[in-house]
C-alpha cells in the first residue's frame, strides 16, 4: 500500500515536521488453463462464497469453507478474522487515526460490521465465540481432532454493514471498495493461529493461498471489477435490478471487489494476462494509465519472474491513502492531482502483485519485506522506463534529504529517534515513522546495495526470491538465502545494519 501521495517531496516533509513539533512540544476474461496456477491450487483451502449487495449497502452472504488442515499439526478449533469489526462503533482498535479521521469520512463518521448468524461443521450447527483483542475474531470449536491434511467444512451465514468512507472497506460517491470484507481463515504458525487485530499504521494482514469461487449480487446500475476471472457471461443473470457475476481465483491470498456507476474501462493483453485500467467516465487519459500499467506488468514478469494470473486490474476509486494492492486488482486513490504521483502509486501497486501477491509474507510484523521491495521495484521501473519523465535519480536524492531531515527534526524534538525498520506495524509511534522506516529508508537501502553489487545482481536477487518463494509466505531468512545465493555473497550483515538502525545515512549533497 502507498501510504502518501508526495513520500519524497520536501515541501511535504516540511508539512510533517511541522505537525511533529507541535505533536512532540473489468470486467476480467476466461484464460487457457494455466498449468502452475492449477497445479499449487490442489491442496489448498478453498472459499465459496455466494452473496447479495443490496440498495441499503448491506450484504447478505454465505460462505462454504473447505478447509484443508496444512498446519503439519492436529487442531480442534479454527480461526477467522472478522475485519469489517473494525469499523463498528465500539471497537478499540480503529483502521483510522484522529488524523486520518476527517478524510476517512467525509460525510461525518459512519460505522460498518459483520454479524456471524449462523455456523455449521460437516452440516452439524456449532455455537460459535467472538474472540479476540477487540472482538474481531470468530473462534469456531470443531468438537473434535482434526488430523494434519484432512479437510473440513466449515459454512458460515453472514451480514455485513458497509461504512459511508473512503478506507479498503467502505462506500463513497458512486464507488465500493470490499477489501478485508469476509470471514478469511487465520493463518497458523508456530503452533497457533495469527489473530493480530486490523491496525490503522500499515497492512496489517497476513493470509495463506486459497482457491476461491463467489457469486456475487448486486445492483445493476453498478459495474464489478475483481479479483480472479468471470466464469459465467449469462445474460439470463442480468435483470432490471440485479446483475449476478460469478468468479474464479486460484492460489490467492484474499479476494477483493470494486463496484462502481461512473466509469469506463480499457484494456490490453500481454501473453495470457489481460491488464485493466478503469478510471472515471470523465477521464481522458485512460490510454496513457493502461500503457504503464501494461509497461510495468511487462518489466516486473521480464526482471522478476512470469505473473502467473490471468488478469490484472488498476481501478481508480476514492481511498483515503495513496494505493492499496489485493490479488490481480489494486484501488488507486482518485485523490492524488499530482499526474507523476499517480503514475508512481500506478507502478508501486502493480509491483505489489510479486511483492505480497504471489510472494506473501507477515505484513504486520515485516512490513519492509513487501513495501521496501516494492517501492525500490517502483524506482527501478521508471530507471528503466525514463519515457515516463520520473528521474531514478531524483526519487534517490529525495529519499534521503527527506530521511536525514526527518531524523535531524525528530532527534531536536526528542532524546532519541527510531530508525528501526523491523518493528510491528502497531508498534511505530505514527504514520509518518512508519513510512520514513518502510518506504523511504527502503528504497535507500537498496539503491545503496545497487551501489555496492550491482543493479544485475540485485535483479537477480530479487528474481531468485520470487522463485524460490512464490504461493508461499517467505521470511527475512528466506530473503537473506535468496540474495546470498544470486550474489554470490553473504550480505546479512549489510542488511542487519539498515534493518536494525545501525547503518547511519547521511545527506552527502
Amino acid at each position: 500500500m502507498v501510504k502518501f501521495k508526495k513520500l519524497f517531496s520536501l515541501k511535504f516533509v516540511s508539512f510533517i515536521f511541522a505537525f511533529l513539533v507541535i505533536s512532540f512540544s473489468l470486467v476480467t476474461l476466461v484464460s487457457c488453463s494455466n498449468n502452475e496456477i492449477d497445479r499449487v491450487s490442489k491442496g489448498l483451502t478453498t472459499y465459496e462464497i455466494t452473496a447479495k449487495l443490496s440498495e441499503d449497502m448491506k450484504i447478505l452472504g454465505t460462505e462454504k469453507v473447505i478447509y484443508k488442515n496444512n498446519t503439519g499439526v492436529s487442531i480442534s478449533e479454527l480461526y477467522f478474522h472478522l475485519y469489517p469489526r473494525a469499523f463498528r462503533k465500539d471497537a478499540i482498535i480503529k483502521p483510522y487515526t484522529s488524523l486520518t479521521l476527517a478524510s476517512c469520512f467525509p460525510n461525518g463518521q459512519s460505522y460498518g460490521d459483520i454479524e456471524i448468524k449462523n455456523v455449521t461443521v460437516n452440516e452439524g450447527k456449532i455455537e460459535h465465540i467472538i474472540s479476540g483483542d477487540d472482538e474481531d475474531i470468530l473462534n469456531i470449536p470443531l468438537n473434535f481432532s482434526l488430523e494434519n491434511k484432512k479437510i473440513v467444512e466449515v459454512v458460515i451465514d453472514f451480514e455485513i454493514t458497509i461504512p459511508n468512507c473512503t478506507h479498503r472497506f467502505g462506500y463513497y460517491n458512486d464507488n465500493i471498495n470490499l477489501g478485508n470484507w469476509y470471514p478469511i481463515v487465520c493463518v497458523f504458525e508456530n503452533g497457533e493461529f495469527n489473530k493480530t487485530p486490523y491496525y490503522a499504521t500499515g497492512d496489517p494482514f497476513y493470509s495463506d493461498m486459497a482457491n476461491y469461487f463467489v457469486n456475487f449480487t448486486y445492483p445493476s446500475d453498478y459495474s464489478l471489477f475483481a479479483t480472479g476471472e468471470r466464469i459465467d457471461f449469462n445474460e439470463e443473470l442480468k435483470n432490471e435490478t440485479n446483475n449476478v457475476t460469478k468468479l474464479s481465483a486460484k492460489a490467492v491470498r484474499d479476494f477483493a471487489i470494486n463496484l462502481s456507476k461512473n466509469t469506463q474501462a480499457v484494456s490490453g493483453k500481454i501473453d495470457n494476462t489481460t491488464v485493466t485500467y478503469v478510471g472515471y467516465k470523465s477521464d481522458e487519459n485512460m490510454q496513457e494509465y493502461l500503457n504503464l500499467s501494461l509497461k510495468a506488468y511487462k518489466f516486473f514478469s521480464e526482471n522478476f519472474g512470469k505473473y502467473p494470473y490471468s488478469s490484472l486490474i488498476v481501478v481508480k476509486t476514492p481511498f483515503i491513502y495513496g494505493g492499496m494492492e489485493y490479488p490481480n486488482i489494486v484501488f488507486i486513490s482518485d485523490s492524488i492531482d499530482d499526474e507523476d504521483e499517480y503514475k508512481k502509486v500506478i507502478v508501486h501497486e502493480i509491483a505489489h502483485q510479486w511483492w505480497y501477491g504471489v510472494v506473501g509474507n507477515n505484513e504486520i510484523k515485516e512490513a519492509w519485506l513487501d513495501e521496501s521491495l516494492t517501492e525500490y521495484s517502483t524506482a527501478l521501473f521508471f530507471e528503466n522506463n525514463t519515457e515516463f519523465g520520473i528521474d531514478y535519480n531524483e526519487l534517490i536524492d529525495n529519499a534521503i534529504s527527506s530521511y536525514t531531515l526527518y531524523v535531524d527534526v525528530i532527534k531536536s524534538i526528542r532524546d532519541s529517534v527510531n530508525t528501526k525498520m523491523t518493528l510491528p506495524v502497531n508498534e511505530y509511534q505514527n504514520d509518518y515513522e512508519y513510512s520514513y522506516m518502510i518506504y523511504v529508508k527502503g528504497v535507500i537501502m537498496f539503491d545503496e546495495l545497487k551501489n555496492a553489487v550491482g543493479e544485475g545482481k540485485v535483479v537477480s536477487g530479487l528474481k531468485k526470491y520470487y522463485n524460490d518463494n512464490k504461493f508461499t509466505n517467505a521470511t527475512k531468512d528466506d530473503f537473506y538465502c535468496a540474495f546470498k545465493s544470486a550474489c554470490h555473497k553473504d550480505l546479512e550483515s549489510f542488511f542487519e545494519g539498515y534493518l536494525s538502525g545501525t547503518t547511519v545515512i547521511a545527506n552527502l549533497s
